[in-house]
């Protein structure tokens, strides 16, 4: 395969994979980030590696669907709060974040009352005193109070883009006094929701419950900081660990020539990482409910194992349906907001988070371009099969690997682009390969399709080789077939019914050399040529072509009673074989080209084939036949030169296969075998005598007489002193 093409384009896809890592262009840079995204959801969302442990500082007091069938519809009254409170003061919790807002006050049930009966006129003395004295016992927010006064206690406040201030604004945990402390990024509100100061002022701090998703509604990060007036305030969660460690807050910043840069925030002696606005990634540990919940109607039923809340941090939300806490995020399309409060919380205390620092784009730049180079000049030289394979391993690896590393370091790598390029990468080189064996099929089916049975062009597409594209020497075996007397039959039937015989013989012909692994050469007349070991190298390539010139022989005897039918006089077809070094290859002119052998071992074929009529035998083969095969009977027929050739050569009659052999032609081979010997030795009267027992028992087999007529030749004239049993064929062309 020409491996210049995906080359190119794995490099032109490789520069745009680097850009879109780079581009500032805004629809771009959003589409991206969109995908980026989605791949960070699937990879939370698989699960492989999420971040457990055995226990957690943090719980949910859940005020679940399952509390209000019980306690009643939401808003409770402060004193049923105050009173869950209370239980977990007795049940030792270190500290309660409340994940709602109390900006109104709670109204006095019995000071209600005795309004509304005045405005009516229906008070009397009696009647006003007696709702005067228990309105104290009414006062819930008093109890509420009182009761988050003896527990660490975060209240719940929201920020707004609106210039409202709604309740009491807890004083500031840091304010940002330089100028470049100001041009910090921080997300900055203009206005906040608080809580009535009876109850802020009891409470230990207040933290903002604010939830922000990201462009597309999901929800990955949240802020833990927010600027309100110069000026920031905590989240929820950040205040709460803080009362927890009762340790302070303070910014972690690097100054970048006359920029700051926020990197994180300090909480004791854990660094919380976030990104210049002071978000903080959440490091899901799971799917919703992965924390420990707690019914609140059950911790007010007292129904708890005791001792399971002590020392805990106790968020108190809502699972509830219908009241608009059930958030969109990374790992579930449904999750507690109140669990996300709590998942930030055992982050920072856990020492557990998910970061972004800035130079992993450039990190993710060098990667892509490594992998690129790298798999660039890896996939052209893979099969289909190994492409289709890291087809579906690339993403599987890239999460397993991104997962792994997210999960041991909390970095965040984003892989949409340089896995997508490496899929991409992999599909074009899959194309390509399919589209240029097409074209390669083509190709060779157009050069070998006529020569070669289908599942050698098959077996050439998935081998390497130029296939005679250019011409080379091989040791191969050439095969001659010829129907004898072809021209005398030819003489007296019309041309149709000539070529009606010439397709009957050529087409079962064809069949057997492909059957064994032959290769057509050529048809010329009434004559067929093949070749074994090319195109494709065949060692077994002598065994291969006398098996073909056997079963040859075996379907002509089976096609003479059929032509007879046809009246076509009997048919005898003779074949020569030879072994050697040939030249093959597509050669000819650029008018018309040939996939062929020659050479002088090509020749001697040639020549042999005709020697089957003289000696009147089907198959005629070489000395370089004969020694290669024990599998095969042979007779030795002559020492021969032929025209062309000066040296001699040892021919042999190709008889049967070994195990076919019967005995009775056994013991004729080996007696003419002895007849030769004698023969080759110029004992005339001895080898006369053996030669002509085989010709008075086998008086049609030619060759006898042949040898008959030789020794009687020789005792009348003998041959010089240095006769090398030498028979020459002057005439064989």
């Amino acid at each position: 395969m020409n491996k210049r093409i995906p080359f190119i384009l794995g490099l032109i896809l490789l520069v745009t994979a680097i850009w879109l890592q780079v581009t500032s262009i805004k629809p771009i840079e959003h589409i991206i980030d969109r995908l980026e995204n989605l791949v960070y959801d699937m990879q939370l969302r698989t699960d492989l590696f999420v971040y457990k442990k055995i226990d957690t500082p943090a719980v949910i007091i859940d005020i679940d669907d399952k509390s209000l069938k019980k306690e009643g519809r939401w808003p409770w009254s402060r004193a049923k709060l105050a009173t869950l409170i209370g239980y977990l003061q007795k049940e030792g919790v270190a500290v309660v974040a409340l994940d709602i807002i109390f900006p109104e006050k709670e109204t006095n049930i019995a000071t209600t009352v005795l309004q509304q009966l005045s405005k009516e006129k229906l008070t009397n003395t009696t009647t006003e005193f007696a709702l005067k004295k228990i309105a104290p016992y009414f006062e819930n927010d008093k109890k509420f109070a009182n009761s988050i006064a003896y527990i660490d206690t975060v209240l719940g406040m929201s920020f707004l883009p609106q210039t409202i201030i709604h309740g009491t604004l807890v004083p500031a945990t840091l304010e940002l006094t330089s100028a470049k402390e100001k041009q910090l990024g921080f997300i900055n509100a203009s206005g906040v929701i608080g809580n009535i100061a009876l109850l802020q002022s009891a409470a230990k701090g207040a933290g903002f419950i604010n939830i922000f998703p990201d462009e597309d509604g999901v929800i990955r990060r949240v802020p833990i900081l927010i600027r309100y007036q110069d000026q920031l305030y905590p989240s929820l969660a950040l205040e709460a660990v803080r009362l927890y460690l009762l340790s302070n807050i303070s910014l972690v910043t690097e100054e970048y020539g006359d920029q700051m840069r926020l990197e994180g925030v300090k909480l004791a002696d854990r660094f919380i990482p976030t990104d210049e606005k002071g978000r903080m990634i959440i490091p899901f540990r799971g799917k919703s409910f992965t924390f420990p919940y707690y019914s609140a109607t059950d911790i007010l039923n007292k129904k708890i194992p005791p001792g399971v809340l002590t020392g805990k941090i106790a968020f108190i939300g809502t699972s509830a349906t219908g009241f608009g806490e059930l958030k969109p995020t990374a790992v579930e399309n449904v999750f507690p907001g109140v669990e996300i409060q709590a998942t930030i919380a055992d982050s920072i205390l856990a020492n557990h988070f998910y970061y972004r620092p800035a130079w992993t784009l450039g990190a993710e730049i060098v990667a892509t371009f490594l992998l690129g180079i790298t798999f660039i000049f890896v996939f052209p030289y893979l099969g289909p099969r190994a492409l289709a394979f890291f087809i579906i391993l690339i993403p599987i690896l890239f999460i397993f690997a991104n997962n792994w590393l997210r999960e041991k370091t909390g970095l965040i790598i984003y892989i949409f682009i340089p896995m997508t390029f490496m899929i991409v990468l992999a599909i074009i080189n899959l194309i390509y390969g399919h589209l240029f064996e097409v074209r390669k099929r083509q190709q060779l089916k157009e050069m070998f399709g006529q020569y070669v049975p289908e599942k050698h062009i098959d077996t050439m597409l998935t081998s390497k080789g130029n296939y005679g594209l250019y011409g080379e020497d091989r040791e191969m075996t050439v095969l001659f077939a010829d129907i004898r007397n072809f021209t005398t039959l030819a003489e007296y039937l019309p041309a149709a019914q000539v070529k009606e015989l010439l397709s009957d013989f050529f087409t079962p012909m064809t069949e057997i050399i492909f059957k064994h692994r032959g290769t057509i050469d050529k048809y010329v007349g009434d004559m067929v040529m093949a070749f074994w070991g090319a195109p494709l190298i065949d060692n077994q390539h002598t065994q291969h072509a006398i098996s073909a010139a056997l079963d040859m022989q075996n379907k002509v005897e089976k096609l003479k009673p059929i032509f007879a039918k046809k009246g076509w006089t009997d048919m005898k077809v003779g074949i020569g074989l030879n072994s050697g070094i040939m030249s093959v290859g597509d050669m000819g002119s650029k008018f018309r080209r040939s996939y062929t052998v020659i050479g002088d071992a090509v020749n001697l074929a040639s020549r042999v084939e005709n020697l089957t009529k003289y000696y009147n035998v089907n198959i005629v083969a070489t000395h370089s036949i004969e020694a290669q095969q024990k599998m095969f009977v042979f007779r030795k027929l002559d020492r021969v030169t032929v025209k062309g050739k000066k040296t001699g050569t040892e021919i042999y009659e190709v008889v049967c296969k070994t195990e076919e052999l019967a005995p009775e032609k056994r013991d004729e081979i080996a007696l003419h075998h002895s007849a030769l010997e004698l023969y080759f030795n110029q004992e005339w009267e001895k080898s006369q005598a053996v030669f002509t027992e085989l010709h008075q028992a086998h008086p049609h087999v030619k060759l006898y007489s042949l040898y008959l007529h030789r020794i009687a030749d020789f005792l009348q004239t003998p041959p010089s002193s240095n006769w090398d049993g030498i028979y020459v064929h002057a005439y064989v062309s």
